[in-house]
């Protein structure tokens, strides 16, 4: 920064970075400037009241450990892979078919996907899109 051409944001920056605590020189003719330009005061005077008024907004940090609630909860139940695992084989299956060459087998049989699927959700009676409302955060 040249010192000899200095304006009010000139010094209302060393000023700044010097409230922050960065190792900054602040020259005579900064701090001449500085004490006869009431604009650089004020504004000063401004930048401060503005940052501490935002250094008391500082949100507080809840340190919650929340595992073991959902650990509780979860323990009864366990998540059978065994259907999952089925529905992954007839899947896979359904590509390989719909793979072999020379073969249309129309729209009917592109909706298998969506009915092996949707079978095997209803035999493990389980509902992928539930919401479940009742889990609640103890305190």
């Amino acid at each position: 920064m040249n010192m000899t051409e200095l304006n009010c944001d000139d010094v209302l920056m060393l000023k700044m970075a010097e409230a922050d605590g960065e190792p900054v020189e602040v020259t005579d003719p900064a701090k001449l400037h500085f004490e006869q330009c009431e604009t650089c005061r004020n504004e000063f005077a401004q930048m401060q009241a503005m940052n501490n008024l935002m250094m008391k907004q500082i949100r507080h940090e809840q340190n919650v450990d929340l595992w073991p609630l959902i650990e509780k909860r979860t323990a009864g139940s366990q998540i059978h892979w065994m259907p999952f695992a089925v529905l992954a084989v007839l899947l896979l299956g359904y590509k390989l078919f719909e793979l072999l060459p020379e073969r249309d087998p129309g729209f009917a049989v592109k909706l298998v996907p969506l009915a092996i699927v949707v079978t095997v959700f209803f035999v493990i009676k389980e509902n992928p899109f539930r919401v479940n409302s009742e889990l609640t955060l103890e305190r």
